[in-house]
C-alpha cells in the first residue's frame, strides 16, 4: 500500500509544481514560444553531446566503482546501464528508479546483491559530492562576488551536509556512537551494517576514489558546459561561473520526492538563473534540458528494448 501512495505523492508533487509554475508565468508564454522558436538547432544538438560525453565519462566510474566490488563490466555495459537508468527515471513514475535496474542487473553477475545496490549507491554519491564540492571551491573563487547571500547560505549549507555524509560513511566510531538514535530502523538493522561497512570499504581505495572524484569532474564540467551551451542557443549568456554556483543548487532540489525532478527542477531554473536571462529565457532554458533529458531517455528505452540482458521482471526488483 505505501508504494502506490508514494508513487502517487510524486506524481503530485511533480504536476502541482508544474501548474504552479505555469500559472506564474501566464504572461510570458508568447515571449517565451518565440524565445525557443529561435533557437539554434547546430547549438542546441552541440549542448545535447556535451551531455552524452558527460554520461560517457560517468560511465567510466560506474565501471570503476563496480569493479571494486570484483565485478567486471565493459564501458558498453556501463554506458548502456547509465542510459537506461535514465529512461525508468523519467519515463516510468513507479517505484523501480533506474539506480534499483543498475543494482538488479550488476547483482546477476556477481550474486551479491548487497554490494552490487551499495556499489551503485557510491557512484550516485560521488558525483554529487563533487558537484557539490566544486560550487563550494567556485564560491571562495570569486563567485561570493556574482551571488546574494540566499545562493551563498545555500551552498555553505549543502557543504557541509556533504562534509557529514563523506564524515560519516568513512569513520565507523562516528558511526557506531549514532547507533542508538536508530532504534527504530532494528527490522532492517543487519542490512543497514551490512551496507555501511560495504561502502566503508571504498575507504581504504584511496587510488580508486582518487581516479572517481576526477572523472567526477570532467563528467560535471562537461554537464556545465553543456547547460551553458543550452543557454547560449536561445540568445543567453550564462558564466560558468555562475552555472557552477546555481545547478548544483537545482540538482540538490532535483532530488526531492517528485517524478525524477520534473517541476522542481524547471521551477528552480528559473528562480536561480532569472535574476540573470530574464524568467522567459530561464524558463526556455528548463525547457531544453527537460527536452535533452527526454532525448537521453529516450535512448536508453530503445537499448534496453533490444538489449534482452537488460531486461528484468519489475516484480523482482521492487524495493
Amino acid at each position: 500500500m505505501k508504494k502506490p501512495i508514494f508513487t502517487l505523492l510524486r506524481i503530485f508533487v511533480s504536476l502541482f509544481l508544474i501548474v504552479i509554475l505555469l500559472y506564474i508565468m501566464r504572461d510570458k508564454y508568447g515571449q517565451i514560444l518565440r524565445v525557443l522558436e529561435g533557437t539554434n538547432v547546430l547549438l542546441l544538438s552541440t549542448g545535447f553531446i556535451f551531455y552524452l560525453a558527460a554520461i560517457a565519462v560517468a560511465s567510466i566510474r560506474l565501471k570503476l566503482i563496480v569493479a571494486a566490488q570484483k565485478t567486471t563490466i565493459t564501458f558498453v555495459e556501463s554506458l548502456s546501464l547509465t542510459f537506461i537508468g535514465y529512461f525508468f527515471n523519467n519515463f516510468l513514475p513507479t517505484s523501480i528508479g533506474g539506480d534499483v535496474i543498475k543494482g538488479y542487473y550488476l547483482s546477476k553477475k556477481n550474486n551479491d546483491r548487497m554490494a552490487s545496490y551499495t556499489s551503485v549507491f557510491v557512484d550516485r554519491i560521488i558525483g554529487l559530492i563533487t558537484m557539490v564540492f566544486m560550487a563550494f571551491f567556485a564560491l571562495l573563487l570569486g563567485g561570493r562576488d556574482v551571488v546574494d547571500n540566499s545562493i551563498k547560505n545555500i551552498i555553505y549549507l549543502i557543504t557541509l551536509f556533504a562534509i557529514l555524509a563523506v564524515i560519516f560513511m568513512t569513520n565507523k566510531k562516528l558511526a557506531k556512537k549514532l547507533k542508538p538514535i536508530t532504534f527504530f530502523l532494528k527490522p532492517i538493522e543487519e542490512k543497514l551494517k551490512t551496507a555501511y561497512d560495504t561502502v566503508h570499504h571504498y575507504k581504504n581505495r584511496k587510488a580508486l576514489m582518487f581516479k572517481s572524484f576526477v572523472i567526477s569532474m570532467v563528467s560535471q564540467l562537461l554537464f556545465f558546459f553543456g547547460l551553458g551551451i543550452l543557454a547560449f542557443s536561445i540568445g543567453s549568456r550564462i558564466p560558468i561561473l555562475d552555472v557552477l554556483l546555481r545547478v548544483p543548487i537545482i540538482s540538490m532540489l532535483s532530488l526531492l520526492p517528485s517524478i525524477n525532478g520534473l517541476g522542481l527542477r524547471e521551477g528552480s531554473t528559473v528562480l536561480l538563473f532569472s535574476q540573470l536571462i530574464g524568467k522567459e529565457n530561464a524558463f526556455a532554458v528548463s525547457i531544453l534540458w527537460l527536452f535533452v533529458l527526454l532525448l537521453v531517455s529516450v535512448i536508453g528505452g530503445v537499448i534496453y528494448s533490444v538489449s534482452p540482458q537488460f531486461k528484468v521482471k519489475l516484480k523482482e526488483v521492487a524495493p
